[in-house]
C-alpha cells in the first residue's frame, strides 16, 4: 500500500515538475525511498515527467538492480543512489533542468541567494562538477557534493541542471522551485544592478 501511495505521488510531482517548465522534453528524474525496505522508485528512463505514469515508476535495489516494474531506471540512478547512501536523512531527490539556475550551473557558480527566505531555507547551494549524464563520474561529483556539505538541500550540476532534496517528494520539489526562482530573482538583481551602473557611468561622463 505504502509503494502505491508513492507511485501515485511520484507521478504528481512528476507532473508538477513538468507543468512549471522545471525541465524539458524527457529531461531530470524524480526518485523516492521507499519504507522499511532497502529500495527507491525511480521513473523509467525515456519518457517526459509530464507523461510519467504509475507504471513507469520502476522499484530499484540500493545496488541498482530492477526489482519490480518493466523498461530501464533514469540513466542517472546512480547519483540519486549515491545521495540515498550518503544522506539517511534524504527521503526524496527532484532532478531537473531550471533555465535560470543552469544559467548559474553553467558558469560555475554557487547559487546567489538575494533573499532572506533563500538565505532561510536553503542556506548555501555549491556546483557539482560537469561530468557526461548517466556517467559514474558524474554520480560521484553530484553524491560528493552532498557528502561533503551535509547540510545542502540542493546543488547545482554544472552544465547540467540542478538536484533538490527532501523529507518527503513534496518537500523536495518545494526546494527546486525555490533554487530556480531564487536563480531567477538573483539574475533579476544583476541586471538592475548592471543597469545602474552604466547610468552612474554616464552621469560622471557629463
Amino acid at each position: 500500500m505504502k509503494e502505491e501511495l508513492l507511485k501515485k505521488e511520484l507521478v504528481h510531482i512528476s507532473h508538477k515538475v513538468y507543468n512549471r517548465r522545471l525541465t524539458q522534453a524527457t529531461g531530470g528524474n524524480i526518485s523516492v525511498r521507499v519504507p522499511d525496505r532497502e529500495a527507491i522508485l525511480i521513473k523509467r528512463s525515456g519518457i517526459s515527467l509530464g507523461e510519467v505514469t504509475k507504471e513507469d515508476a520502476l522499484l530499484l535495489s540500493m545496488d541498482g538492480d530492477v526489482v519490480e516494474g518493466y523498461g530501464t531506471p533514469s540513466k542517472e540512478f546512480r547519483f540519486h543512489l549515491g545521495i540515498y547512501r550518503t544522506r539517511p536523512d534524504v527521503q526524496a531527490i527532484v532532478h531537473c533542468h531550471p533555465n535560470y539556475a543552469i544559467g548559474f550551473a553553467s558558469l560555475g557558480m554557487e547559487l546567489p541567494l538575494p533573499t532572506v527566505t533563500a538565505q532561510k531555507i536553503l542556506g548555501y547551494v555549491p556546483v557539482a562538477e560537469a561530468a557526461p549524464s548517466g556517467s559514474k563520474e558524474l554520480a560521484n561529483y553530484v553524491t560528493e557534493v552532498f557528502e561533503k556539505y551535509p547540510n545542502i538541500k540542493a546543488a547545482l550540476m554544472k552544465d547540467h541542471g540542478i538536484c533538490a532534496i527532501g523529507q518527503s517528494l513534496e518537500a523536495a520539489y518545494n526546494i527546486a522551485t525555490l533554487v530556480e526562482d531564487t536563480a531567477k530573482q538573483a539574475f533579476i538583481k544583476m541586471q538592475i544592478q548592471a543597469a545602474l551602473s552604466q547610468m552612474n557611468k554616464r552621469e560622471v561622463m557629463q
